[in-house]
């Protein structure tokens, strides 16, 4: 897994703002609504309970502080390949450990985290990689602990056309939500959650996301497997 996004690193918020105009949200917004989807949907892994949470592919650092902030009981990790994006993690957020990855995670034991989450992270990901890292993932993720794996929706017309003309997506692959679910599927409980049906000038409508999670139209999307 290549540092692709070390020339990205700078100038990574707003690369990714121009083509998500068209929801009239940012990157930054994207980042929040993940963590409270995760608080939405792991609602008893987050009452008091100090966790250990792992945040694959975690760019600049910017929704693993927003979990951090989310849930201050728990000790958040990050870890990327891309040097030049946990340099500017580590400037940004400095009370958060964040760590340059390659195509192994040796520098964690087994079973060390409760809950492991990637966003947006596989489709950069080669599919033959898949395997090799879903495993590598599931062997630092402890018993009974979760992963969540965001992705964006192909079956979405506007999120086909967001993922055409984002320069930080060119050479990736989209997931379909079969696929991402049978990936998970051989080591736990696996189930697809949908969401992001509304842009913003629909956004009094998003409190009803919580009834529309089976519907395969939302603009992203989330396996959640339970070792």
């Amino acid at each position: 897994m290549s540092a692709e996004f070390d020339k990205y690193a700078k100038n990574y918020r707003t690369t990714l703002d121009k083509p998500l105009a068209l929801t009239g949200e940012s990157s930054s917004f994207f980042a929040e609504y993940k963590t409270k989807k995760l608080a939405e949907w792991l609602p008893e892994f987050f009452q008091g309970t100090p966790l250990t949470i792992l945040d694959f592919g975690c760019g600049d650092g910017l929704m693993t502080h927003f979990v951090s902030q989310q849930f201050p009981q728990s000790i958040v990790h990050g870890v990327d390949p891309s040097a030049e994006s946990i340099k500017i993690a580590k400037e940004s957020y400095p009370k958060i450990t964040f760590s340059v990855s390659g195509e192994t995670l040796d520098f964690f034991d087994d079973n060390t985290f409760d809950i492991i989450f990637a966003a947006g992270v596989f489709h950069h990901i080669p599919f033959e990689l898949h395997e090799h890292f879903t495993k590598e993932l599931l062997r630092i993720l402890a018993p009974n602990g979760i992963f969540v794996n965001f992705e964006l929706n192909p079956f979405n017309p506007a999120t086909r056309y967001i993922f055409k003309h984002s320069p930080v997506d060119v050479g990736a692959t989209m997931l379909y939500p079969g696929y991402a679910k049978k990936l998970l599927e051989p080591y736990g409980n696996t189930a697809i959650k949908f969401y992001g049906f509304f842009p913003n000038l629909l956004k009094n409508l998003r409190w009803s996301e919580k009834f529309l999670t089976k519907i395969p139209l939302g603009g992203l999307y989330a396996v959640i497997l339970k070792k």
